[in-house]
C-alpha cells in the first residue's frame, strides 16, 4: 500500500510538474509570439499600403521584405501621422468653409 502512494505522489509529481514547464513556457513566450505577430502583421500592412494606396509593384513588395522591422514600424507610423494630419486639415478647411459661408450670408443680409 504504501509503495502505492509513493506511486501516485510520483504520479502526480510528475503530472505537475509538466503542467508548471508548460504554463511557464506560455508565459514566457507569449511576449515573443506577440512580438512576432505584431510585426508581421505591421508587414503586411506596409505591403498593402504599397500595393493599394500607392500603386506598387511586386518589387515594392520585395523591397518592403527587405526592410528591418524598426523601419516598417516607422513607416506605418509616418503614415498614421500623415492620417492624423489630413484628418486635422480637413476638420480645419470645413471649419473655414462653414465660417466664410457664414460671413456670405451675413454680408448679403446687410446689403438687402
Amino acid at each position: 500500500m504504501k509503495n502505492m502512494d509513493n506511486q501516485n505522489k510520483g504520479i502526480l509529481l510528475g503530472v505537475g510538474l509538466a503542467v508548471a514547464v508548460g504554463v511557464l513556457t506560455v508565459i514566457f513566450s507569449t511576449g515573443d509570439t506577440k512580438e512576432k505577430a505584431k510585426t508581421a502583421v505591421n508587414r503586411q500592412k506596409a505591403k498593402h499600403l504599397f500595393k493599394n494606396k500607392m500603386h506598387g509593384s511586386k518589387k515594392t513588395s520585395k523591397v518592403v521584405d527587405k526592410l528591418s522591422d524598426d523601419e516598417v514600424n516607422s513607416l506605418l507610423g509616418t503614415v498614421d501621422k500623415f492620417k492624423e494630419i489630413e484628418s486635422s486639415l480637413s476638420d480645419v478647411s470645413a471649419d473655414f468653409k462653414s465660417f466664410f459661408s457664414d460671413k456670405i450670408k451675413d454680408a448679403k443680409k446687410a446689403i438687402k
